[in-house]
């Protein structure tokens, strides 16, 4: 090769290597970006930290307990029986319910998945991502839970982990209701 074509060579590589760089820009210009928000006037919070404070799982159950109308479900692990109840016994009083979870519930070997599915719950998977690591309910598009809880035995039993339910803020529970349904249209039967 010439020294003429190497540099042509050289010159179209800085080329691909600037235009991929200026891509990579625009695209993290055009992102949505997080914003700060204030909390609705009126909408409250409970927070849970387990081992150390509340009961999490208690939380969860206890806001599943109330929801008469409808209960959506995002979960990256789901084995906790007692919350797998609690979601079941809703379903059973009239609640739409329905769930999304993670790949890995697939080859899981006890997973509350199946004995949801089996109950009648329609219970889908969040296929698309690397990991669906989302921990959320939405109960009757009045409130919202989230944090690092798992809903499993070890989350509530052995791991150090936190909770927050946020009652009367529709803004927030809108985020999280389009963001359930955005996962649910990608995600597929289990």
């Amino acid at each position: 090769m010439g020294l003429l074509a190497l540099a042509s060579v050289c010159a179209s590589t800085a080329q691909a290597r600037s235009t991929s760089t200026l891509d990579r820009l625009a695209d993290a210009l055009t992102a949505p970006r997080a914003q700060a928000n204030q909390f609705a006037s009126g909408s409250t919070y409970t927070l849970c930290f387990v081992p150390d404070g509340p009961s999490c799982q208690d939380m969860i159950i206890d806001a599943i307990n109330k929801t008469r109308s409808k209960l959506l479900i995002q979960a990256y692990s789901f084995t906790s029986a007692p919350i797998a109840k609690a979601v079941t016994e809703a379903h059973q009083r009239g609640v739409d319910v329905r769930v999304i979870v993670d790949k890995s519930q697939v080859s899981e070997r006890y997973t509350s998945a199946t004995f949801l599915k089996h109950a009648g719950i329609p219970v889908v998977i969040d296929k698309r991502p690397a990991i669906a690591h989302n921990k959320v309910m939405v109960f009757d598009d009045q409130a919202v839970f989230t944090g690092s809880f798992n809903f499993t035995k070890s989350a509530q039993e052995r791991n150090a982990e936190n909770g927050m339910l946020i009652r009367g803020d529709k803004t927030v529970v809108k985020a999280y209701s389009d963001n359930w349904h955005t996962r649910f249209e990608q995600s597929t039967a289990y």
